[in-house]
């Protein structure tokens, strides 16, 4: 059977590559190749103009292309190969004080890596790549907890930020480390949620006076003498940390005003006055207490007579709990009417039927024996029922088979299927950030889940369940940048405090989730992104935009004219995140359409270059192009500031919190023209957008590869080459709709299959 599946899915990727292999080429590709032809002309093009700074004989060379002398070489360096047809194309390479192609060549050499990469994208055949054992991230922590326990408070925003890696996310298993301080939040956090879903019998403790320590005669009606200098004391154990009312009974009969101390674990809490005109009386104080054991003492002065001391108690009077935790007490423990069974058989039902949600796996009887062994210690102490399966379902929450996603290890470098419930969990933590549902699991149970009719149902089914939302939501503030924009992305520029606010900051962080929201749910062209007639509104973006009234705090979809608005190069957050805080940027605008749009890395300045002001001054003479164009007039500069600005200057209209403005900051009209080094010609936001859908085919190919690193949460490598050209062609013959990409992902070798990685892989391009 696996063999089976395994060449369907060799055939199509082979299909894939004859389908590319079709693609029209340059001239260099219009005739038959002859077997030498890289051999013969393309490495000697590159020799020629790269050589110098690439030499694979030099030791100081780190960019080893040119080690490939054949083409079969190439695929083991794929991700450089990659690198160079972009620089190529781009212009930034070779550096200005080199020899140039000829702009014939340049785009020939260009055409012909980028062909050759994806022809041969698939020649070492399906790739699945290692499986990284990664711990839960503090959303999926969070999202965890509601579905198998209910409570929902707030870990995703109290736990250590989870640092991004791989392809940009926070779900990458390889810097998902476990430092020992977020090993002890996790037993605190499983406290804390138990307590908050687990609703023990509230406690109510009475001891008379011949329970207290230490012990003696009672004196008449069961009192007990305190003495002048002494203390009674009484212990009990708190379940459950909360306000408690502590009260003492006593008996007065020296007609003498006398005072008591009330001590709390040695150490005094309260302070009482016993009136002579009354025999008995009582007192009572609120004290919090933490949960564990705690000794409660009164305590007699030493110049007073003896005092009867009649009883003291114990009342628990709030325990701060969510407003549905009995429905999450009733659910652990399958509640009818409020009643449920306290025995061991009992417990073992429960237990069993807990773990097996929090591994997201079956478990086995001995996979179970150190909770039972928690359960029993409970037992013996003679804690209630509730605290006794509290205590094992807390062993189950700090285990690594819930705290840690981890899957069995592979066995060879052939490819291996994973079992359906592997299955459901990469399914359920990539479209949920959580754990399975039933219905997941039912499918894992039946074996049925692996089926590619069923596997495409489930997307549908899990792309328009509510807990999609997560996913909109997290990859888009990741992908986009805009996740930050409110917090360490605003403005500090104190012309606009009477225009930005929080509330502007959230709207402008929906917006951008909104978007990638209606496209995917609506199965729209991820072109969408690119350039759209429609934007998501409410009456405060419309009136910060600009634009006709829309009536409402509640994003909602408007349609704009095509030009200013629509896309994402029409999002506030997008020029907030693309700006300084005191001053819009084409350079940064330029940067990010590259590499958050087309996937083209720009590499950092030189450190002998000087950094441009940050700040607008709007009695400068001159406008930041003007500057920008001085600045290109070094070489060290020119390379990558010839590719970049013209982008950026294509956006100058915005101001840098996404409002249309005709006049810089100097009162200067914009000039939002570029010329890319290309030679294509542009005027304003409507035409760079134009530009951009001519390039549908990088964005599809680097959006694929965002969606996959998210969905694998690990780093892409040189052999993934073939599952991201595998997408692209899905995309390319399905209009480039959103759950096409969801659903090849899904189907695809690396997310349903594993394998022992044999040989160094490289970052994939």
């Amino acid at each position: 059977m696996l063999r089976d599946l395994v060449n369907a899915r060799i055939g199509l990727y082979l299909t894939v590559v004859s389908l590319v292999a079709a693609l029209p080429t340059t001239s260099w590709g219009l005739e038959p190749e002859a077997p030498d032809h890289f051999e013969k002309k393309i490495r000697p093009a590159l020799e020629k103009y790269c050589a110098a700074c690439h030499d694979p004989e030099d030791p100081d060379n780190h960019i080893k292309f040119l080690q490939a002398t054949t083409t079969a070489e190439i695929q083991h360096l794929r991700g450089i190969w990659g690198s160079t047809a972009a620089q190529l194309r781009n212009r930034t390479m070779p550096p200005p004080d080199e020899d140039q192609p000829s702009e014939k060549e340049r785009l020939e050499l260009a055409q012909w890596i980028d062909d050759h990469l994806r022809a041969t994208a698939c020649e070492l055949g399906p790739y699945a790549g290692n499986v990284t054992t990664r711990r839960l991230n503090r959303l999926e922590y969070e999202n965890t907890i509601r579905d198998l326990v209910g409570p929902e408070l707030g870990y995703h925003e109290t736990f250590p930020t989870d640092g991004g890696g791989g392809e940009g996310f926070n779900n990458n298993g390889e810097t998902l480390f476990l430092p020992p301080m977020l090993m002890e939040r996790y037993v605190e956090a499983a406290q804390e949620i138990l307590d908050a879903a687990i609703v023990t019998p509230a406690l109510r403790e009475e001891f008379s006076g011949d329970q207290l320590i230490p012990t003696g005669e009672p004196a008449a009606g069961g009192a007990r003498l305190l003495k002048p200098g002494h203390d009674l004391t009484a212990g009990t154990i708190i379940y459950v940390s909360g306000d408690y009312e502590l009260t003492i009974d006593t008996r007065n009969s020296t007609k003498k005003d006398l005072r008591l101390v009330l001590k709390l674990d040695g150490l005094p809490a309260d302070r009482f006055k016993l009136s002579s005109k009354y025999e008995e009386q009582s007192f009572s104080t609120t004290v919090r207490l933490n949960r564990g054991f705690h000794a409660f003492a009164v305590h007699n002065p030493k110049e007073q007579p003896n005092v009867e001391l009649l009883r003291l108690k114990v009342k628990e009077l709030g325990i701060k709990r969510p407003s549905e935790a009995q429905k999450f007490h009733d659910r652990l423990f399958q509640a009818d009417d409020g009643k449920y069974a306290k025995d061991r058989d009992a417990a073992t039902k429960l237990i069993h039927s807990f773990a097996t949600k929090a591994f997201r796996r079956p478990v086995s009887d001995g996979e179970l024996k150190p909770f039972f062994a928690l359960y029993d210690r409970g037992v013996s102490r003679q804690d209630p029922y509730e605290e006794c399966v509290k205590l094992a379902l807390k062993g189950i929450l700090v285990s690594p088979h819930f705290l840690f996603r981890i899957e069995d290890t592979p066995k060879s470098s052939e490819l291996e299927r994973i079992d359906e419930y592997e299955l459901a969990t990469r399914l359920s933590y990539f479209l949920w950030s959580s754990m399975p549902d039933e219905r997941l699991f039912d499918l894992a149970k039946q074996g049925k889940l692996h089926q590619t009719p069923v596997l495409k149902a489930e997307v549908q089914r899990m792309l328009q369940d509510t807990k999609a939302d997560i996913f909109f939501d997290s990859f888009t503030g990741q992908w986009l940048g805009t996740k930050e924009v409110g917090g360490s992305v605003s403005p500090i520029n104190g012309d606009f405090r009477d225009i930005y606010s929080s509330e502007l900051a959230a709207d402008f962080r929906a917006e951008a989730i909104q978007l990638t929201t209606y496209i995917a749910r609506e199965n729209r062209s991820i072109l969408d992104f690119l350039d759209a007639d429609y934007s998501f509104l409410n009456d405060r973006l419309a009136k910060h935009y600009g634009l006709p009234q829309v009536k409402g705090r509640e994003l909602r979809k408007v349609e704009v004219p095509r030009g200013q608005r629509g896309g994402l190069l029409g999002l506030g957050g997008v020029h907030m995140v693309t700006s300084y805080p005191q001053r819009s940027s084409p350079v940064l605008r330029g940067a990010w359409v590259l590499e958050t749009l087309l996937g083209t890395p720009v590499p950092s300045p030189p450190a002998d270059v000087p950094a441009l002001p940050k700040k607008a001054n709007s009695k400068d003479p001159k406008t930041f192009r003007e500057k920008l164009e001085k600045h290109r007039d070094n070489p060290s500069c020119a390379a990558c500031h010839d590719l970049i600005d013209p982008i950026g200057f294509g956006l100058d209209n915005y101001d840098l919190l996404g409002r249309w403005r005709d006049k810089t900051e100097n009162g200067k009209p914009v000039d939002a023209t570029g010329i890319l080094p290309s030679g294509e010609k542009f005027a304003g936001p409507a035409e760079l957008k134009k530009i951009l859908l001519e390039r549908k085919q990088e964005f599809a190919r680097h959006f694929s590869r965002k969606v996959l690193g998210y969905a694998l949460g690990r780093s892409l490598e040189d052999p993934d080459s073939c599952t991201i050209e595998t997408l692209v062609t899905s995309l390319e013959e399905n209009d480039y709709r959103f759950q096409t990409l969801i659903e090849e992902i899904v189907i695809s070798t690396p997310f349903g299959y594993r394998q022992l990685a044999t040989t160094p892989t490289h970052d994939s391009h």
